[in-house]
C-alpha cells in the first residue's frame, strides 16, 4: 500500500471536516472501556507449576484442595482438564486488575484494585496516575477502603490488617492500625476472603466478607474505639442459591449444574436502605455479574432482588461486569466500577469498567452496561443518567471490517483485529519498529477516536519484575490508502487501552496503527476499534420477535428475530418490570439462548438493532411467565 504522511495544519483540517449537526462532545472528558490505566503484569500468579501442561505433569498434592472438587467435575469433558491448567500455570505474560473499589477521599478519586502492584489517583476519573506502596501489602486479592475521620482506611484478603492514611498520594505513609482484625471472634487467626468496610452513618462500622463456592457472604460489626475488634458473632447474608437462580450457575453459558463463586460482598446505604451487592459465578465467565440484596439494617434479614443480577454483561466486545464497588462521584452520580473478563491466558487475565447506576421510582438500582465499551462522557456536574445518557451515542465503524497487517502468526491472524471480542487477538511476528494493522473501513466515514487495545503477545512470563512495558505507536488515517494524515502519535506508555480522541470528526477510509519502538514481544492487539456518529441509514425496527420457550425449570430462555436490514448486532434488554428493561446482551445473530434467570420469574424483554446509523428501538414487548 502508498503511504505519503502530511502534518500540516492538521489541526485546522480535523475541525473543518467535523460532522454537521452531529452530537456535541467534549473530546477531554470523552473515554471508553476498558478504563484507560497502566495495567501491571502479574508476578508468576499461578496455582499451578509453570512446567504443568496437562493433569500428567503434577501431581494431586499440587492442585489446591479447594479446585480438586471442580477437577472431579471436568474428568468426564475430554481435554478439559489440560485446557484449564494452561490457563492457570501460562506460558506467557499477562495483565491482571479486577476486584476493584473506589473512595472519594480529599476531593481525588481512589482506586485499589487486586494485584496490580499499585493504585491510582485521579482528579477527574478520566486520567489516572499511578502510586507505588512498599508499605501496603498490594500483591493481594479484592482490597477494599472506607473514609473514617479525615483518614483512608484499607485492607485486603486474608491477612488481618488493616491500615490507613491522611496522605494517600504517597504510597509510603500508610500505618498500620492493627493486625488482629478477624471477623470471628472464637477463632483470632481466622481471615475472611474478598472484605468490605462500611461506616454507616452513626458511626459504626462493619465488615462483609466471602469469596467461595460452599460457603456464605458474611457479616459483622466491628469496634473502631476497641482496636476494631468484632462486636458478637458472624452473621450469614447470602447463600448459595443457583437452583433458583440461573446467573450463579458456572459456565460462560451458565450451563454448568453447579454452585457458581458467590463472592466481592460490596454495601451502600442509601434512603435508610442498605444495598448488598455481590459477584458470581466466576471472573472467568462472561456472565460475571453482579446480584442484589436489600434490607433496612446493616446485618439484615436481607431479601433477593427479584431483577438480579443488578449488573451484568454477557454479550459485547468487553464481557463480565462483575465483582464491583458502587460508589458516588464528586457530584453525587453513582457509578458501578466492576472486574470485566478475557480469561484466555490465564483466568485472572481481566480489567476495570466504570458503569453508571440509576434508581428507580420504586428503589430499584441498576448498573447500565450497554455499549460501555463505546465511547462515553464523564459528566462534570449532577446528571440523570437516563435523561441525559452518558454514552455519546457513537457508532463502532470496525465490525466485521477486513485488515491489512504487516505479519501475522498462526496462532493470532489478522482476522482477530475487528472479530467483536476482547479474546482473541491479532499479532504480529516481531515487536520490531514498522510493524502495523491497517483496517479498511470499506468507505470513507467521519471518524471520532480509534482504541488500538495492545494485547502483550509473547511478553515473558515475570515481566513483572521487569520495567514497565512502553508503547510508541502512531495513529493515521487516510480517505485513499495514499495520503495519510497522523491522527494520534503515542511515546511510551504503558496504558494498553487509549482511546484517541478528535476534537471534531474526520473523514477517512483507511486506519493505521504503526509502532513506533521495540517490544519485547509481539506488536498485537485484542481488535482495532474505530468510532464515530451515525452515518448511513438506521437499522429497521426488529420484527418476528419471539419467545421460543423456557427450561432448566425456567432458568434458560431462547429468542428468535428476523434479521434487520442495516443492523450489525442486537440489544437483547430485559426486566422484571415492563417499564425497566435495563439489563442488556449484545448479540451478533438473529437467535439467541441465556441461562441466567431465576426459575418462576417473570420476565419482559425487548430487543433494539444497532448499527452504522444508530440504534432502532423495537416495538413489541415480551412477557415470559
Amino acid at each position: 500500500m502508498a503511504r505519503k504522511t502530511t502534518f500540516a495544519a492538521f489541526a485546522a483540517a480535523i475541525l473543518l471536516s467535523g460532522c454537521s449537526g452531529s452530537v456535541k462532545y467534549d473530546p477531554s472528558r470523552t473515554v471508553a472501556g476498558p478504563i484507560d490505566l497502566d495495567y501491571a503484569f502479574a508476578k508468576g500468579a499461578s496455582y499451578f507449576p509453570r512446567e504443568a501442561t496437562s493433569i500428567g505433569s503434577i501431581t494431586l498434592d499440587q492442585i489446591p484442595e479447594e479446585y480438586r472438587p471442580l477437577f472431579e467435575a471436568l474428568a468426564s469433558i475430554p481435554g478439559a482438564i489440560e485446557a484449564y491448567i494452561r490457563r492457570m500455570a501460562p506460558s506467557e505474560g499477562y495483565r491482571e486488575a479486577a476486584d476493584p473499589v473506589v473512595s472519594v477521599f480529599q476531593d481525588k478519586y481512589w482506586l485499589f484494585p487486586s494485584k496490580s502492584q499499585g493504585y491510582w489517583c485521579s482528579d477527574d476519573m478520566i486520567s489516572w496516575t499511578r502510586v507505588n506502596s512498599s508499605v501496603l501489602p498490594l500483591d493481594l486479592y479484592a482490597p477494599t477502603t472506607m473514609v473514617m475521620d479525615g483518614y483512608l482506611y484499607w485492607m485486603t484478603s486474608d491477612i488481618n490488617e488493616l491500615y490507613r492514611t491522611k496522605t494517600p498520594s504517597d504510597g509510603e505513609s500508610w500505618e498500620l492500625v492493627t493486625d488482629h482484625l478477624t471477623p470471628y471472634p472464637d477463632d483470632p487467626e481466622r481471615t475472611g476472603h474478598d472484605p468490605d468496610l462500611l461506616l454507616d452513618d452513626d458511626g459504626r462500622v462493619y465488615l462483609y466478607w466471602g469469596c467461595s463456592n460452599v460457603d456464605d457472604i458474611m457479616g459483622i460489626e466491628l469496634d473502631p474505639a476497641g482496636n476494631f475488634k468484632a462486636i458478637g458473632q458472624p452473621v450469614t447474608l447470602v447463600r448459595h442459591m443457583e437452583k433458583e437462580y440461573g446467573w450463579e450457575r458456572p459456565g460462560n453459558d451458565n450451563e454448568q449444574q453447579a454452585p457458581g463463586y458467590n463472592e466481592g460482598a460490596s454495601l451502600i446505604k442509601r434512603n435508610g436502605k442498605y444495598f448488598l451487592q455481590y459477584a458470581s459465578p466466576g471472573t472467568q465467565y462472561d456472565p460475571y455479574g453482579d446480584g442484589l440484596y436489600v434490607a433496612d439494617s446493616p446485618l439484615g434479614p436481607y431479601t433477593h432482588m427479584e431483577y438480579s443480577p443488578m449488573s451484568v454483561r454477557p454479550g459485547g466486545w468487553m464481557t463480565g461486569a462483575g465483582h464491583g464497588d458502587t460508589f458516588q462521584d464528586k457530584w453525587g452520580n453513582y457509578w458501578h466500577v466492576a472486574t470485566t473478563v478475557i480469561s484466555q491466558r490465564h483466568n485472572f487475565e481481566r480489567r476495570i469498567a466504570f458503569f453508571p447506576v440509576i434508581f428507580t421510582k420504586k428503589g430499584h438500582m441498576y448498573a447500565l452496561t450497554e455499549f460501555a465499551d463505546y465511547p462515553f462522557e464523564i459528566p462534570s456536574g449532577k446528571t440523570d443518567f437516563l435523561k441525559n445518557p452518558v454514552h455519546r451515542s457513537w457508532v463502532d465503524l470496525s465490525i466485521g471490517k477486513k485488515a491489512e497487517v504487516s505479519s501475522e502468526i498462526e496462532e493470532h491472524p489478522s482476522d482477530a483485529v475487528a472479530d467483536r471480542t476482547i479474546k482473541t487477538w491479532w499479532s504480529a511476528q516481531t515487536g520490531n519498529k514498522g510493524e502495523y494493522m491497517c483496517m479498511d473501513l470499506g468507505k470513507v466515514y467521519k471518524v471520532g477516536a480509534v482504541q488500538a487495545n495492545f494485547a502483550d503477545e509473547g511478553f515473558p512470563l515475570d515481566y513483572g519484575d521487569l520495567p514497565d512495558t512502553r508503547y510508541s505507536y502512531t495513529v493515521e488515517v487516510s480517505t485513499d490508502g495514499d495520503q495519510w494524515t497522523v491522527m494520534d502519535r503515542k511515546d511510551g506508555i504503558s496504558n494498553p487501552h487509549t482511546l484517541s480522541v478528535l476534537s471534531s470528526p474526520i473523514d477517512a477510509r483507511y486506519v493505521k496503527v504503526t509502532n513506533q519502538g521495540e517490544l519485547p514481544g509481539n506488536f498485537s492487539s485484542f481488535g482495532l476499534r474505530v468510532f464515530g456518529p451515525p452515518q448511513g441509514e438506521k437499522p429497521d425496527q426488529v420484527s418476528g420477535f419471539e419467545i421460543l420457550g423456557r427450561t432448566d425449570e425456567g432458568r434458560r430462555i431462547s429468542f428468535r428475530w428476523n434479521p434487520s436490514k442495516n443492523a450489525t448486532g442486537y440489544l437483547l434488554r430485559w426486566g422484571t418490570e415492563p417499564d425497566e428493561l435495563y439489563s442488556s446482551c449484545e448479540v451478533f445473530a438473529s437467535t439467541k439462548e441465556l441461562g441466567l434467570f431465576s426459575a418462576g420469574q417473570k420476565y419482559y424483554f425487548r430487543i433494539d438493532a444497532f448499527g452504522e446509523g444508530g440504534v432502532t428501538q423495537g416495538k413489541e414487548v415480551l412477557v415470559s411467565e
